[in-house]
């Protein structure tokens, strides 16, 4: 079972001076609060699609159905967004999609984490020394895949030919070769070991919905197999509610801790269990004989009338009397 890739975000940054931007601030001098709300609302849709939103005329009716507002008055500001730069116009008017540097810088921040990322080079407003430092990310076009970087991604650069040239871009083109080949037997690991915890977590868990797919995605790009595994096991041991949040609070505490292996993770609780036995020990006290005895006070014995006149006559017979 392959893993799920996610596209869009759970969340997005949104600066608290948003309102002071230029751009943001002539949407709302022209479209009053209901503007400002527009563009919010759209940044939502944006983010949680990824780094862009197509705009079609199914797209605008949705939209305006969700939030309670006219087509056209949202159109209009859409189209004012767009004058004002807020949204690439080519990019808009090529394609008819919402995006802009900004969003894509923003977004390509947000998915640093990722194992991999897809970005569409018709949509790409970045320049190629921008999203180079973006080791996770691959470029595609809408029709042709592109499995590496090149030139061409940037369509304002231009290139002098030379045999000195191509023979650089021969070394280069079978380094990014080799590079692809390692990118493809590193994803046929993580899909396996993503299928072990699936798996494990089918078996002894529940059903896999998809936001407990990718969630577990995130752990396998974080951590081992084997601790996410070990953890799970403990998360069922405790009878966590939250098994997914246990086991993530587990691995943070382990990665803290540069516990890599699970032997190493064992070592750890045997180090922990050493310590709070030696706490325990319990101390000795030595203790006086004297302790716990009490001194009885000497009672004079009260003897029998008939022993005491038995005891007088004998005293007289020995005395002669």
């Amino acid at each position: 079972m392959a893993r799920p890739r996610k596209q869009g975000l759970d969340y997005f940054p949104l600066d608290v001076d948003i309102d002071q931007d230029d751009k943001i601030q002539l949407v709302e001098a022209v479209h009053g609060p209901i503007g400002f709300a527009i563009v919010i609302k759209l940044l939502m849709r944006i983010y949680k699609d990824g780094y862009f939103s197509k705009w079609t005329e199914t797209e605008q009716l949705l939209f305006s159905k969700r939030v309670n507002v006219d087509i056209n008055l949202i159109n209009v500001c859409v189209n004012d967004c767009v004058k004002w730069d807020l949204f690439d116009r080519e990019v808009f008017e090529s394609y008819g999609v919402l995006t802009s540097n900004g969003i894509q810088s923003r977004f390509l921040e947000a998915v640093g984490r990722r194992q991999k990322v897809e970005m569409v080079q018709e949509y790409l407003l970045l320049e190629l020394e921008d999203i180079k430092v973006y080791k996770n990310l691959s470029v595609k076009s809408i029709n042709v895949d592109i499995n590496s970087f090149d030139v061409n991604i940037n369509p304002q650069s231009k290139v002098k030919h030379s045999k000195e040239k191509n023979s650089k871009e021969q070394h280069t083109t079978e380094d990014e070769n080799i590079d692809d080949e390692l990118t493809k037997k590193n994803n046929e690991m993580i899909d396996k070991d993503f299928a072990k915890i699936t798996q494990f977590y089918q078996e002894n868990i529940g059903p896999l919905v998809p936001h407990i797919g990718e969630e577990l995605g995130y752990m396998i790009d974080a951590h081992p197999v084997e601790l996410i595994l070990e953890a799970f096991k403990r998360a069922l041991e405790a009878n966590a509610s939250n098994k997914v949040r246990y086991v993530n609070s587990i691995l943070i505490n382990w990665k803290n801790q540069l516990l890599k292996t699970l032997d190493e993770v064992n070592a750890a609780d045997q180090r922990r269990a050493n310590s709070f036995s030696n706490k325990k020990v319990a101390k000795i006290e030595l203790v006086p004989d004297w302790f716990g005895k009490i001194d009885k006070p000497t009672v004079p014995i009260e003897e029998n009338s008939d022993i005491a006149v038995e005891r007088e006559r004998l005293r007289q017979e020995l005395m002669g009397g």
